[in-house]
C-alpha cells in the first residue's frame, strides 16, 4: 500500500466516509452470504447445470452437425450447446440480477432503509453485480472443464482465455441496459416483470442459445439480430471453437455491435429507471411489494 492510499484510508476513517470500492466489496460479499446460506439451492443450481451438459451430449448423437457447419461453428453440436449453457450464468446476471436485487430488498423490507443512508443504488448493484459475476465465473470454468473431459472439441488455451475474458465482459455491459429496464418494471409493477420474462424467453429462442439463427425463418431471424446476445453467443463460440483472438475480422464485428448496444442502451435504461424511481418515491411506493 503506498503512502498515499494510506493517508487516504486514514482520512475517510477519520471523516466517518467509506472509500466506494469498500462499499461495493461489502454488497458483494453480503450478497454472497446470504445465497451460500441457501445451499440446497446452490447444490441444485449446480446439479441441474451438469445434467444440461449431459442432455447435451447425448443430443449431439443424434442432431445432425450440417447445420451447425453451415452457420460457422463447426460439425460439433455438443460443443455449440456447450458455450451456450457455459455463459447462461452470465446472461442471467445481466439481464435479471438487479430486478432481483430490488425485489429481495423490498420484500425483506429493507430497501427504503438501504436508500435512507448515504449509499446509492448504483453501490447495492455493483455488489450484487460483482457478486453474480464471481459465481457465474465458477460455472464458466466447471462447465467447459466438463465439456472437454467429455471431449467437446473447443480451443481453450491462453489466447482464446484472454479473448473469453473481454468478450464475456462485453457480454455483461452490452446487456445490462436491459436488465436496468427490467429493475425499473420491478418497481413499477412489484411482482410482475414484463420486460425480464420476455426477454428471457426471447433471449433463449432468437439468440441462437441451443441452436443457430440460421435454423429460424428469415423473416424471424430479424429479431436475432436486434439482441446483443446473438453477437455475444456469436463471438464466444467462433473464438473458443476455431480458436480465434480479438482481431479476427468476425469477432471485431461482434465486438462493434456490443460496442453500439451499450452506447446506445445505457442512457435509455437509466433515463426510464429515473423516471419510475422517482415516481415510486414521491407515492412512497418504493417499499411495497
Amino acid at each position: 500500500m503506498s503512502v498515499e492510499e494510506a493517508l487516504e484510508m486514514f482520512k475517510s476513517k477519520v471523516s466517518g466516509q467509506v472509500p466506494f470500492r469498500e462499499k461495493v466489496l461489502a454488497s458483494m460479499i453480503r450478497r454472497a452470504k446470504i445465497r451460500l446460506s441457501y445451499k440446497t439451492w446452490i447444490i441444485f443450481d449446480f446439479a441441474n447445470t451438469f445434467f444440461m451438459v449431459l442432455t447435451y451430449f447425448l443430443l449431439a448423437f443424434i442432431i445432425t452437425p450440417e447445420d451447425i457447419s453451415r452457420a460457422g461453428y463447426g460439425p460439433s453440436y455438443f460443443a455449440f450447446a456447450l458455450i451456450g449453457i457455459a455463459i447462461s450464468h452470465y446472461v442471467t446476471a445481466s439481464l435479471r440480477s438487479l430486478s432481483m436485487t430490488i425485489r429481495l430488498e423490498q420484500f425483506y423490507g429493507t430497501i427504503e432503509s438501504i436508500l435512507s443512508t448515504p449509499t446509492s443504488f448504483i453501490v447495492l448493484f455493483l455488489g450484487d453485480i460483482l457478486y453474480f459475476f464471481l459465481y457465474s465465473t465458477i460455472f464458466l470454468v466447471l462447465i467447459l472443464w466438463l465439456g472437454l473431459f467429455l471431449g467437446a472439441p473447443i480451443i481453450l488455451n491462453l489466447d482464446t482465455a484472454l479473448t473469453l475474458c473481454v468478450l464475456i465482459v462485453l457480454l455483461m455491459l452490452s446487456n445490462l441496459p436491459i436488465g436496468i429496464a427490467s429493475a425499473a418494471m420491478i418497481l413499477k409493477f412489484k411482482q410482475g416483470n414484463p420486460i425480464g420474462w420476455a426477454l428471457t424467453w426471447i433471449n433463449q429462442f432468437f439468440a441462437g442459445t441451443f441452436f443457430p439463427i440460421t435454423l429460424l425463418p428469415t423473416e424471424l431471424r430479424a429479431i436475432s439480430f436486434l439482441l446483443p446476445l446473438t453477437f455475444s453467443l456469436d463471438a464466444i463460440r467462433y473464438s473458443l471453437i476455431w480458436g480465434v483472438n480479438l482481431l479476427h475480422p468476425r469477432i471485431l464485428s461482434d465486438v462493434i455491435y456490443m460496442v453500439i448496444y451499450a452506447i446506445i442502451g445505457y442512457p435509455i435504461a437509466l433515463k426510464i429507471f429515473n423516471i419510475v424511481y422517482d415516481d415510486a418515491r414521491k407515492r412512497g411506493e418504493l417499499g411495497t411489494y
